[in-house]
């Protein structure tokens, strides 16, 4: 079964914990629930959107990584998918707004008085409110209410969603540079461009377009973070982009899965059949690798 699953209430025996012992590497496996390349792109990895992405932040050649590195790191992401502990801590509020964001008869108001209870979070959602992706005129939103009088009660969902999700993360670069940076800024474009492209398939499609991307961006966070943390102990460099890049194509989504079961994400009706998620999981290819398009013409404007 499909990784996004989880996010569509859809259950199954918790896999067994791996038996080997930590030194061993598993750096051959091939793991259920992660993602590949498009046929189309597969035969040039350098244009896969991961690939652009880590080489914003990486060098596109590197001497070869210390041998110890990736097992390493592929060690620390599967004790990630198997021991909830170690995955990030829910946000406090999550439950309470995801059930609002779920509740047809919740207005703007009642969601915009839970965030005010965290002033770390308003702030960060006026932050979004005022970007350039969500933005919808000149004028400033100086505060909650008017922010969900601009945006109504669908855009208010995705903020949210993005300002809940990005406090978790710690995006100190070390070794890996401005790479968490990067992809976090990635999530929050690509989360916004398949929300848009979903808005024809109805509420549902929307909100679980938006957590496919949202899940997809905490599991590169944290495969990042293992990344880095690893080159700290081992007191090596990171490896070259390319080779990130395999590991985010291997790990993102899958550690997004445990995420996303660990923090009990609320069941998305009406795409439970397989045709939906597949299709889901093609927009947010597509606007993926947009997004890595807009942050690139981003930096060439700014270096021009």
């Amino acid at each position: 079964m499909r990784w996004i699953g989880w996010l569509f209430g859809r259950k199954r025996a918790q896999g067994v914990p791996d038996a080997r012992r930590p030194h061993e590497p598993v750096a051959a496996e091939r793991l259920p629930g992660t993602f590949s390349m498009p046929q189309d792109e597969a035969g040039d990895a350098g244009e896969h959107w991961t690939v652009r992405l880590a080489a914003m932040a990486l060098p596109a050649q590197a001497p070869a990584p210390d041998p110890r590195l990736l097992p390493e790191v592929e060690v620390a992401l599967l004790q990630l998918v198997h021991e909830r502990a170690r995955l990030p801590r829910r946000p406090q509020l999550l439950p309470q707004l995801l059930g609002l964001l779920n509740d047809e008869r919740a207005s703007g108001r009642q969601i915009a008085e839970v965030i005010g209870r965290d002033p770390a979070l308003a702030a960060n959602l006026l932050r979004l409110a005022n970007s350039p992706m969500y933005r919808v005129q000149s004028a400033m939103v100086e505060s909650l209410d008017r922010a969900v009088a601009l945006v109504g009660t669908e855009g208010l969902r995705q903020l949210v969603a993005v300002a809940l999700m990005q406090p978790v993360m710690r995006l100190e670069g070390g070794a890996t540079g401005s790479l968490p940076e990067r992809v976090w800024e990635h999530t929050e474009l690509a989360t916004g461009l398949v929300a848009r492209s979903a808005s024809g398939r109805g509420r549902d499609a929307v909100f679980a377009a938006q957590l496919l991307a949202l899940m997809q961006g905490l599991g590169a966070i944290m495969v990042v973070q293992a990344l880095r943390d690893a080159c700290a102990r081992l007191q090596c460099q990171a490896p070259d982009a390319t080779t990130t890049a395999e590991l985010l194509q291997r790990w993102a989504r899958r550690i997004g899965q445990g995420v996303s079961r660990a923090w009990d994400l609320p069941a998305v009706a009406g795409v439970q059949d397989v045709a939906g998620v597949a299709s889901l999981e093609a927009l947010l290819e597509t606007a993926s690798s947009a997004a890595v398009d807009i942050m690139l013409a981003g930096s060439e404007a700014a270096a021009g």
